[in-house]
């Protein structure tokens, strides 16, 4: 039987990861969203947390903004269910112990998916909170690496920095390499410009 389990994992994950590079959001939400299946569910065992938590996060949050009417509307249970580890915490109860060791994982692993979140929510706060839990967590790696990567980093960081100050806001967003990078970081690059677009056209019509 273990050796039935371990094969059904190693497919399922592969299954996951090709759908995953092809962009496939509506198939990876549906293999793992069966029926009775929450985000709350998902931490039952180390096997779903490790191998299909960020699998359903990314899917729910590509619905979420690129989905249809219905899929958008399914996909609000990943920002009902960041919405609910941040309120629980903030309050004592018997549960908020837990829901406290569950957010700190989530921010950990997921903090532009957070802000991502909260910003189509237009929470723009809690949005720029976890951006710059991100940045600061990046900065902390940074300063890990080795002498000659960081050197290489310090450069890379004043050449952008002289180029941007130089030019305007669209002209800064610069595109992924046609060839080099995957499809997935150009649908990264689309599905969120697309969603600032949306937002800031929201504001602007806004009475």
């Amino acid at each position: 039987m273990i050796h039935i389990r371990i094969q059904h994992e190693f497919w399922t994950q592969s299954m996951l990861d090709c759908c995953n590079q092809l962009n496939h959001w509506t198939i990876i939400s549906k293999h793992i969203f069966l029926p009775n299946t929450t985000f709350h569910t998902l931490w039952l065992n180390a096997y779903q947390i490790n191998s299909l938590m960020s699998y359903a996060v990314t899917s729910k949050l590509k619905l979420l903004i690129s989905g249809t009417e219905q899929e958008q509307l399914d996909a609000e249970d990943l920002c009902q269910f960041f919405n609910h580890l941040s309120t629980i915490t903030t309050t004592t109860t018997s549960s908020s112990e837990t829901a406290f060791v569950k957010l700190s994982y989530i921010e950990k692993q997921y903090p532009f998916e957070l802000a991502t979140c909260f910003f189509y929510r237009k929470d723009f706060d809690r949005s720029k909170y976890y951006i710059q839990y991100a940045k600061d967590q990046f900065f902390l790696h940074w300063s890990q690496l080795s002498r000659l990567s960081e050197y290489g980093h310090d450069l890379i960081t004043r050449d952008l920095f002289l180029g941007r100050i130089q030019k305007d806001l669209l002209s800064q967003w610069k595109l992924p390499d046609v060839i080099r990078s995957s499809i997935s970081t150009w649908n990264d690059i689309v599905t969120n410009r697309g969603l600032f677009f949306d937002i800031v056209d929201k504001l602007i019509n806004e009475p």
